[in-house]
């Protein structure tokens, strides 16, 4: 994709999160409602399965890698994990928007709801492992995508299952995220066409 196609989606990704967050901060849409109320989904074993899925694909094990990659390009003195370690960071940061929405969550609890933390945080995690794979191990790329695209659906899935979030919750985490990774990568260097053909990682 040209570096316009690329702002372009990043921009129309980032509205479409914004325009969501607007829409459902009052109230709650009918495709929320039918998703929360379905029983079945509810039930175990799937919320025994869910509750073990938010566990492990949790803002945890973002905080890990955000701070390994960190470290790593510290020591290193690694610019590119650097500039890796700045695109996680920014694409989590999005989950900050929730304090100017202030949605109710679909059980007591006391955090806002839009967008979903669990899945802001694996979303960033999975893009920027994209980013960096196509970095260091282009050969890996489709495989790592495919993980990547499997962890955030399973992240997603688990907190409607819990009834943690209303399913448009997850919708707007991962749009917002996506966006503003490909927005930020761009600025970055990191995303955009012949991006890689420069291998000395300065």
């Amino acid at each position: 994709m040209s570096r316009a196609v690329v702002l372009l989606v990043g921009v129309l990704l980032v509205g479409v999160s914004t325009a969501l967050g607007v829409f459902v901060r009052d109230e709650v849409p009918a495709l929320d409602v039918r998703f929360n109320a379905f029983d079945p989904l509810h039930t175990r074993p799937l919320t025994y399965v869910a509750e073990w899925i938010s566990f492990v694909l949790s803002p945890g094990l973002a905080t890990i890698v955000l701070l390994g990659v960190a470290v790593r390009s510290w020591l290193a003195k690694d610019f590119l994990l650097f500039r890796i370690g700045v695109l996680l960071g920014l694409c989590w940061c999005t989950v900050l928007v929730r304090y100017a929405y202030r949605r109710v969550r679909p059980i007591d609890f006391p955090k806002w709801s839009y967008p979903s933390g669990h899945v802001t945080a694996v979303t960033a995690l999975a893009f920027t492992s994209v980013v960096a794979c196509a970095w260091l191990a282009r050969r890996w790329v489709r495989v790592v995508a495919a993980l990547a695209v499997t962890a955030v659906a399973l992240t997603a899935v688990s907190r409607v299952v819990l009834r943690m979030h209303w399913f448009t919750d997850t919708a707007g985490a991962v749009t917002a995220v996506v966006g503003v990774g490909l927005l930020s990568g761009l600025a970055l260097g990191l995303v955009g066409p012949g991006v890689m053909s420069n291998r000395d990682r300065t």
